[in-house]
């Protein structure tokens, strides 16, 4: 509990892992208010406020919803709103769906990943996440690829209709995306835009010019590729998955299930890798069984996150095709 409370956040991070596994102590009614303290005070440090958050909410009660909703003010900075969003797991029925779905345009993609676990993690809350995507209040493209996975392959059954229905596209709609972009590639590109086009979008999986993470293939190796032919990977991303990189789901025997790409594995351990470079270990006694995905961990409908002179100059940047810096 002492090193929860730590100045420094490499020392805070694995001592609340280690309380989440073990149960806070007794004698933590004077942490608690100092946690509560700080996490409050925007003065503070935001990493130090996040992890007195999750600090919270490891304690019984956990923090309120009415404690919480301030913490998500676009005031605050994003890792405070992603700790406070975690804590809401620990809240009970809908309240918590019902409020960041009300919130869910004005979250940032970290924050509405975080909400979509939290929406996720009850079944009245999945719900509640169907009906918002079906009238519109959430656009299947602000979901991330390992949410959409959890609707499509969820243990419910009508859960998994109602999310093909609402998230899979018909034949030929891939096709059409492709052909509109090939369209684009005639047009003049900046490949200085499109630098700032992979920071936003595709780092948090792919290295390029050493940034980013090592979800997907390092894009150095596609500098020679035609920008016809990597235009099509990156629109119809299931067609042609990269070795060693493809999407493994692992259904464990403690409950529920992890994904990603198989990032290592030792005698007693699977580790699987997901957006921005977060690994999960698993031990070999929880996994009950583990399958290769047949879609690509990238996701397919890029083209809500990247419009058309965006991809031109993507492409730019990467082939390092005449015009790059």
């Amino acid at each position: 509990l002492a090193l929860a409370e730590a100045d420094g956040a490499a020392v805070r991070g694995p001592a609340l892992e280690l309380l989440a596994a073990t149960g806070l102590p007794d004698e933590r009614r004077a942490a608690l208010e100092r946690a509560a303290a700080r996490a409050a005070d925007r003065g503070q440090d935001p990493q130090a406020r996040a992890h007195a958050i999750a600090l919270l909410a490891l304690a019984s009660p956990a923090p309120a919803l009415e404690w919480l909703v301030p913490r998500l003010e676009p005031q605050e900075p994003e890792a405070v709103q992603v700790a406070a969003v975690k804590a809401m797991r620990a809240s009970a029925g809908e309240a918590p769906g019902r409020l960041l779905l009300s919130r869910w345009r004005a979250l940032t993609p970290a924050v509405r990943s975080e909400a979509a676990a939290v929406l996720l993690a009850d079944a009245d809350r999945t719900r509640l996440l169907l009906s918002a995507i079906e009238d519109g209040t959430v656009q299947p493209w602000t979901l991330g690829f390992w949410s959409k996975r959890d609707l499509l392959m969820h243990e419910d059954a009508a859960v998994r209709a109602q999310a093909h229905a609402l998230l899979e596209e018909r034949p030929g709609d891939r096709e059409a995306v492709l052909r509109r972009y090939e369209a684009a590639l005639d047009r003049p590109a900046d490949a200085a835009r499109g630098e700032r086009v992979f920071a936003a979008v595709c780092a948090k999986c792919h290295r390029f010019q050493g940034q980013g993470a090592e979800v997907g293939p390092d894009l150095g190796t596609v500098a020679n590729r035609p920008a016809s032919l990597l235009l099509k990977d990156i629109l119809m991303p299931s067609l042609s998955i990269a070795p060693r990189y493809e999407s493994y789901l692992v259904e464990r025997a403690s409950g529920g299930t992890e994904e990603g790409v198989l990032a290592g594995q030792t005698p007693t351990t699977i580790v699987l890798r997901r957006e921005g470079g977060e690994e999960r270990v698993i031990p070999r006694e929880d996994v009950v069984r583990l399958q290769v995905s047949q879609l690509s961990a990238m996701p397919a409908d890029i083209e809500q996150q990247v419009g058309e002179q965006e991809m031109a100059d993507l492409l730019r940047y990467l082939t390092g095709a005449p015009g790059t810096r």
